[in-house]
């Protein structure tokens, strides 16, 4: 929205957020907004925040307020330390307001900050001098211009805290968050060392700060997020997460907080050690989560000569929603009006997908959601409305960040009876190397009740640009993975983007049908994941589709299931010894 008349007064309204804003009037531009080659910068005079730093639209600082935030990214780490800080590292950060906090400290003898754009330097020294205070004349201070995420490779071990003073994970920004970025920090700190960053309003950005909590436990020795608000960040309590080197770091960081500011010599406006910074609990029940949603795959066998259309399973579909408490995103995506044998309508919903396709007399339903699955409600309605007697299901731990020991074991393989209510005894698939997996000779193939099969990836660590970018995704679907399979489409690829404001949800989706089935697969840019489910009749090289698509997509890192579906004549044995589980780890 920006800058917008509103009767004879000039107001700001941020763009952050697709469904929610927020603005202030504003009293004269000292900066029209300027094309810095890296963003797009403005500065203007407001009678109630000072002075305002805007960068693509959205709110960086006010000079009212800005010591809150940059008290708080400073001082935490510094004081949380085991013993002071000599160097610090600021990543971004070009208002100075970081730096001019962490020269506070008498410990500190270097100070070196890399900032991507020069001209927010430079503006904000000229318009916003309050904010710099300083820091330019102060003999430990180093300005880099460069890119952080290149200039930290050269810093192993030397740094005592690391602050990532950056804007959010788009524009220069991108390089900042990714696993090896994360890695490279971890490399520059010294042992006992802190790093911190943003990770953005905690209800507004809900998943914001357990994405990172996850990219950061992986290289990191102990994670924390610290909470605190500020008028300049809209959605109330805002977070940073900090990562240490070295187990037991965070453990006593309140106490040497308490002694370390008490002979600093110095006093803060906003930040303060006996304020708490924990975060409020259901923030950290999110951030122990550990799994971005569950799935819940269905086999019933159909009545004799039943053969639903489109209208009829559309009904289903909308059954299904009320089922599990969830809203419908859209219209229903079908093959065609009959539905004929191996074609698929997909409804998407508030938090995913729910899909069907008949093969023979066997109905392949699926069910994913971000959300809390009921999933005996899902099962339980889908008997009742196709008038089946039992239904084959596997249960999913989607995205999850637990071992793959733990994945297999939280995947269940059962019956369930709608007559007694109850699950039959639950089996776990086979664990295999992808070696095995992607070997001609694979058993999965040559067992029977293979003739349908669904190929089931979630791939970790993928780039933001990718997985962000409706277009990018549909070409990936509608393109390049037919390519490498030799599947055949049916239609374009279909990719509405759910969102970036809209909790785990914030990507694009993506529906491909194919000639005997569907590609159907969701991305979130806040855990930069992608999870992919491939139901089809046509044999394809299993390493081809998974590689490609984590080389496409930059992944690290996949979990793969395989499942036999519509297996008519089969026992639950049997079709648990048939379905498979295993890892890909990028090369």
């Amino acid at each position: 929205m920006g800058l917008t008349k509103k009767g004879k007064n000039l107001w700001f309204f941020e763009d952050l957020y697709t469904d929610a804003t927020y603005g202030f009037q504003v009293s004269r531009v000292i900066v029209p907004e300027t094309d810095t080659g890296f963003q797009k910068l403005m500065i203007l005079e407001t009678d109630r925040f000072g002075r305002v730093l805007v960068l693509d639209g959205i709110v960086q600082l006010t000079e009212e307020d800005e010591g809150i935030y940059h008290e708080w990214i400073a001082h935490w780490p510094l004081f949380a330390l085991r013993k002071p800080a000599q160097h610090v590292l600021i990543i971004g950060g070009g208002d100075c307001g970081v730096a001019r906090e962490v020269l506070r400290h008498k410990s500190i003898k270097r100070v070196t900050m890399v900032e991507i754009d020069r001209m927010v330097c430079d503006l904000c020294r000229q318009y916003m001098p309050s904010v710099s205070e300083g820091v330019y004349e102060d003999p430990r201070f180093k300005l880099i211009i460069g890119d952080g995420a290149e200039v930290i490779r050269q810093m192993k071990g030397k740094c005592d805290v690391i602050v990532i003073d950056s804007t959010d994970p788009i524009g220069p920004a991108r390089s900042l968050f990714n696993t090896d970025f994360y890695q490279s920090v971890y490399d520059a700190l010294t042992d006992g060392g802190i790093t911190i960053h943003q990770t953005g309003a905690l209800i507004l950005q809900p998943f914001e700060a357990p994405g990172s909590w996850r990219q950061i436990e992986r290289s990191f020795d102990d994670v924390r997020v610290v909470q605190f608000s500020s008028v300049m960040y809209m959605g109330g309590p805002f977070s940073l997460t900090a990562g240490s080197k070295g187990k037991g770091v965070f453990r006593n960081a309140e106490r040497n907080a308490l002694k370390a500011y008490k002979k600093a010599g110095f006093k803060t406006s906003w930040y303060s050690p006996h304020i708490s910074a924990i975060p409020y609990p259901e923030f950290q029940k999110r951030l122990e989560t550990d799994k971005y949603g569950e799935e819940i795959v269905i086999d019933i066998e159909l009545p004799a000569n039943s053969r639903p259309g489109a209208k009829q399973v559309e009904k289903w579909a909308d059954q299904t929603c009320a089922a599990i408490k969830m809203k419908a995103f859209g219209e229903p995506i079908a093959a065609s009006d009959k539905l004929v044998d191996g074609e698929t309508l997909v409804q998407y919903v508030e938090t995913s997908a729910i899909n069907y396709r008949r093969y023979g007399r066997m109905a392949a339903l699926n069910c994913f959601t971000c959300a809390a699955l009921p999933v005996e409600d899902a099962i339980r309605s889908s008997i009742e409305f196709f008038k089946s007697g039992q239904a084959i299901c596997w249960h999913l731990p989607r995205g999850s960040f637990a071992d793959i020991k733990k994945i297999r074991k939280n995947t269940k393989i059962f019956e369930y009876n709608p007559t007694t209510a109850k699950i039959s005894k639950v089996f776990q698939p086979q664990l295999v190397e992808s070696a095995e997996a992607f070997a001609r000779d694979f058993p999965f193939f040559r067992k029977k009740g293979t003739d349908e099969f669904e190929l089931v990836m979630d791939i970790y660590d993928c780039d933001y640009a990718k997985i962000s970018s409706p277009a990018v995704v549909a070409r990936w679907a509608g393109k390049e993975f037919p390519k490498y399979t030799g599947l055949k489409t049916v239609g374009k690829a279909d990719a509405p983007d759910f969102g970036h404001a809209k909790k785990k949800t914030a990507g694009p989706s993506v529906v491909q049908l194919l000639k005997g089935g569907s590609n159907i697969s969701h991305y979130s840019v806040n855990w930069l994941m992608i999870v992919v489910n491939v139901v089809v009749r046509q044999r394809f090289s299993l390493e081809k589709a998974v590689r490609r698509t984590m080389k496409y997509f930059q992944g690290k890192y996949a979990v793969c299931w395989l499942l036999p579906r519509g297996s008519l004549n089969h026992s639950l044995k049997q079709i648990a010894a048939n379905t498979y589980i295993f890892t890909v780890e990028s090369k």
